[in-house]
């Protein structure tokens, strides 16, 4: 990565505890270690704040919603206390493997890239199995793809 280049990573939570505690652990895991943690708990009852209290990483930053909202708008106010040059995704229930950021480097070197994504598993709990979520697209410009036919899972989503 770029040297004075930061990401922020946008983690939104809503009575997320069963998972909260692999998803942060799975960041703090990362090889790439120049990121921020922007934590937007949108009115959680449950424990999270408390799990994500237990995270005790200068890097992590809590904010509680003053009223609960949707998941997108919910991004979006989490995305205006971001300081870093670069956008990551983690919903509370997903998590990372360790070098995630790490394969995105040739995306944080380029400039004429704009968004990075990964493919990615999706874990289904009642069969306790993995499977992946892999499309192949286009090699050309493919934001018009994107936009007819949202392939993207958020968490693996990268944007400058």
């Amino acid at each position: 990565m770029k040297k004075n280049s930061k990401i922020s990573i946008i983690v939104n939570c809503y009575n997320g505890e069963k998972y909260l505690s692999r998803c942060l652990q799975s960041i703090i895991n990362q090889t790439e270690k120049n990121w921020e943690v922007i934590f937007f708990d949108n009115q959680s009852n449950d424990s999270s704040k408390k799990i994500f209290e237990e995270f005790r990483d200068e890097r992590f930053k809590y904010f509680f919603s003053s009223e609960f909202i949707k998941l997108y708008k919910a991004r979006n106010e989490a995305i205006k206390k971001a300081t870093g040059n670069f956008l990551a995704f983690l919903d509370c229930d997903d998590w990372w493997e360790s070098n995630h950021l790490e394969n995105a480097n040739f995306f944080f070197e380029n400039d004429q890239y704009k968004l990075y994504f990964s493919n990615a598993f999706n874990y289904l709990e009642k069969r306790t199995k993995f499977i992946i979520h892999r499309k192949n697209l286009p090699k050309e410009n493919i934001f018009k793809h994107l936009v007819k036919d949202y392939s993207v899972k958020i968490s693996s989503l990268i944007l400058r």
